[in-house]
């Protein structure tokens, strides 16, 4: 089995996007130049990082926009100093604290766009902040007049001039382990049964990695997702209550 066979080996669902990424990989080896992917998801980040072994010799580094960001590009090349053919657009308008993430996604998504060109949108000190391919912000920017009822002004920017201040909601609560439906539950502000059922369908990732054990233990710093249901991380544990119950902090990403 080449290294091909190893990297594409059991993805399933991510075969497609994985092959993309090998092939430019090998695009940069053979030519000797920078190869940029689109943008990759959490998880398919993620899983290509667990089989960067089997990408022979070339390194890659990940960026998208900003420091802490989710959706990236890979950038493969020997050189350290590659720019990443990412722009930024800010959104602005009297009613854009009333949006949310979706009401974006969806009006960005009806312009006829893949959604791997588009990387994280963030909402920041009174705007939005969409990432994006370089070739296409401009097209965005121009077609972007409404999201959700509400007028926008888009501004076309590069990310080095961007200082992101992501929003947060904080949310406390008290677990008796730090199991995975426990804190899912404190996040989601649901019951235990029901963080089990998002679990047990496949659709809690742990630090980007799809994770179907309901007795996993979360620790702090952790990165839990929950498929439309939003992104939060385990920044505080906090000692214990006179019951022995856990006292758990999370920032839920708005």
């Amino acid at each position: 089995m080449n290294n091909r066979e190893k990297f594409l080996a059991n993805a399933l669902e991510d075969r497609d996007v994985l092959a993309k990424v090998f092939d430019k990989a090998q695009a940069a080896e053979k030519k000797g130049i920078a190869m940029f992917t689109s943008f990759l998801s959490e998880r398919e980040a993620a899983i290509v990082e667990e089989r960067r072994k089997h990408i022979d010799s070339i390194p890659y580094k990940a960026f998208g926009g900003y420091d802490e960001a989710g959706r990236v590009m890979l950038c493969f090349s020997e050189y350290e100093d590659e720019i990443f053919p990412i722009k930024a657009i800010r959104v602005t308008g009297k009613d854009v604290d009333t949006l949310k993430h979706p009401d974006l996604l969806g009006s960005i998504m009806s312009l006829g766009l893949e959604r791997s060109c588009v990387g994280d949108i963030v909402k920041s000190e009174g705007e939005w902040i969409i990432f994006c391919e370089e070739d296409i912000a401009s097209y965005i920017a121009e077609s972007l007049k409404e999201v959700g009822g509400v007028y926008v002004n888009c501004t076309e920017c590069e990310v080095s001039e961007l200082k992101v201040n992501l929003q947060f909601e904080t949310i406390t609560g008290t677990v008796s382990s730090l199991r995975a439906d426990s804190v899912v539950a404190v996040m989601l502000k649901t019951s235990r049964s029901k963080a089990q059922e998002y679990i047990e369908a496949q659709r809690f990732f742990l630090n980007q990695l799809l994770c179907t054990k309901c007795d996993k233990e979360i620790r702090e710093g952790d990165i839990l997702t929950v498929r439309h249901h939003g992104k939060a991380r385990l920044s505080e544990i906090s000692g214990k209550s006179k019951k022995g119950r856990i006292f758990i902090t999370i920032k839920k990403y708005m």
